[in-house]
């Protein structure tokens, strides 16, 4: 016979081994140097780029990272400022890049919108994670729409998902985005 002490060493063994190569293959796949789509515009005052790379260890279920890069316009230096992973590769949403004015400009994508009020020069990002209180990832298409006028103020319509914790159908700023409140 089988000392029990035995038995439940080894399945403890065996368990912790699973759970590490479990936790390793599930590890969110990283971004590639794979260019899939790049687009850029301009207001004339800001150049925004959108850049999608596809995943390493891609397979059927491979997705994309979409990265957002502003400079200003006749300068040749990009910064990143939002990176957006989706589970699935995605057309760049080129109309989720919005320009108002020549000092304002704001993109949203998934769960994340950025926004400038100095023509690219700094940004502020909203993202559900953070700031949406008590909000349960992921709903891809939270952000329906924005709209953010000269004035600063502005609305942000959400898709949320019924029954989903922490999603409301929509938020106001009147500060050009820098903050968004349920109202």
């Amino acid at each position: 016979m089988f000392d029990k002490r035995i038995i439940l060493a080894a399945a403890g063994i065996f368990l912790a081994g699973t759970v590490s190569v479990c936790a390793i293959y599930y590890q969110r796949p990283k971004r590639s140097n794979r260019i899939d789509e790049q687009w850029q515009t301009t207001n004339g005052t800001v150049d925004i780029r959108v850049t999608a790379y596809g995943e390493d260890n891609a397979g059927m279920d491979a997705g994309a990272y979409y990265v957002f890069e502003s400079k200003r316009t006749g300068t040749n230096e990009w910064h990143e400022f939002m990176t957006f992973r989706h589970d699935d590769p995605v057309p760049i949403p080129r109309e989720q890049i919005r320009f108002t004015g020549n000092r304002i400009s704001y993109v949203f994508m998934g769960w994340i919108c950025a926004v400038t009020t100095d023509g690219g020069l700094t940004w502020s990002t909203w993202t559900a994670e953070k700031d949406l209180p008590n909000w349960q990832c992921c709903n891809y298409r939270l952000i329906r729409n924005v709209t953010i006028a000269e004035d600063g103020k502005g609305v942000m319509r959400l898709n949320p998902i019924q029954d989903r914790r922490g999603e409301v159908p929509e938020l106001r700023t009147n500060d050009y985005g820098q903050h968004w409140r349920v109202e």
